[in-house]
């Protein structure tokens, strides 16, 4: 299972790559890594004003395909599988002071 690292500093950054409309949550990875739907991984989180890593299995549920125009979308959306260390309700917590925003996401 491959393993890969999302440092998010600061909650902007949080809110883009953040998906809600997953069902369990899931974040956005810009990569140029192939990967597949279905793919397992583990990524290796930091969230703004974290100390710590938080470590969450997952698995690839969002393709963005290198013919994207923009490099910064290209990527994965893993969707939280094994959230033992309550992530999303971190994540969700987190983006809650934020209130909406217009700006656009990674994925939408």
């Amino acid at each position: 299972m491959a393993t890969k690292r999302l440092n998010l500093d600061s909650e902007e950054q949080l809110r883009r790559a953040y998906m809600p409309f997953i069902k369990q949550g899931a974040l956005f990875l810009a990569t140029e890594d192939s990967y597949k739907l279905g793919d397992e991984l583990t990524l290796v989180v930091r969230l703004p004003e974290d100390t710590e890593d938080t470590l969450v299995k997952g698995v690839v549920v969002w393709l963005s395909p290198a013919t994207t125009s923009r490099s910064d979308l290209r990527g994965i959306g893993v969707q939280f599988k094994d959230d033992k260390s309550h992530l999303r309700n971190r994540i969700e917590t987190k983006l809650g002071s934020l209130g909406e925003s217009a700006s656009p996401t990674a994925t939408m």
